[in-house]
């Protein structure tokens, strides 16, 4: 389902390239997945009853996939496989990275209006197996959405209240940013009218901590 050659392609155009160094390593590829399969995906997201609420704020999340409908389920095991995995540990250099299908594997999330996820760094070691979580993978599931909607990824720490890098949450784009102590990230205020959703799934790529002592 992953288009590999059209990742390749893009981590090799000159125009603009798919990697940036700064404020840390992250990648952003466009439409490496089929658009049917995402839209699908987005119609499966179970009810946001059965999901985990953020009080006072409207953004829901699940690592539960039972919950999700099939084409939701289907998506978050490709994006879980050892192929992409294995991808992965070649564009970055990181030798060793896998997921945690059956663990802390990432979740599927939605926001709505008034929504914000001010910046913030993440424990990047797992608290029982000790694996250091290297790299988080964003895939953007809402199609149509606009600048003004807000909701944007936002990367490195604010100076003038303004982020230095930010990346709109387009449809079937996937982002893939670094996860280290210096990885401050957050999202935006989430302007979208009511019903609109931010749809999002997140994967998280581990790596054992004897194999380069990273933190």
């Amino acid at each position: 389902m992953i288009d590999y050659a059209a990742m390749e392609r893009q981590l090799n155009a000159a125009h603009e390239p798919c990697f940036r160094a700064a404020p840390f390593p992250h990648y952003v590829w466009d439409s490496i997945l089929p658009a049917d399969a995402l839209r699908a995906a987005a119609d499966a997201y179970p009810d946001t009853a059965v999901m985990t609420a953020k009080p006072g704020i409207p953004r829901w999340h699940s690592q539960d996939r039972q919950l999700a409908g099939a084409a939701l389920r289907d998506l978050c095991e490709v994006l879980l496989g050892d192929d992409l995995a294995s991808f992965l540990s070649k564009v970055t250099g990181v030798e060793g990275l896998r997921t945690e299908p059956d663990g802390d594997w990432g979740s599927y999330r939605l926001a709505g209006h008034g929504a914000v996820h001010h910046a913030h760094v993440g424990s990047n070691q797992h608290p029982e197996t000790g694996r250091l979580r290297r790299y988080s993978l964003f895939t953007y599931l809402t199609e149509g959405w606009r600048p003004e909607d807000g909701g944007w990824l936002e990367l490195g720490e604010p100076v003038d209240g303004e982020s230095p890098t930010r990346i709109m949450p387009s449809f079937n784009r996937s982002v893939l940013i670094e996860t280290t102590s210096r990885s401050l990230h957050g999202v935006s205020l989430l302007r979208a009218p009511a019903p609109v959703l931010r749809r999002t799934i997140t994967v998280h790529f581990w790596t054992d901590p004897a194999a380069d002592g990273a933190a």
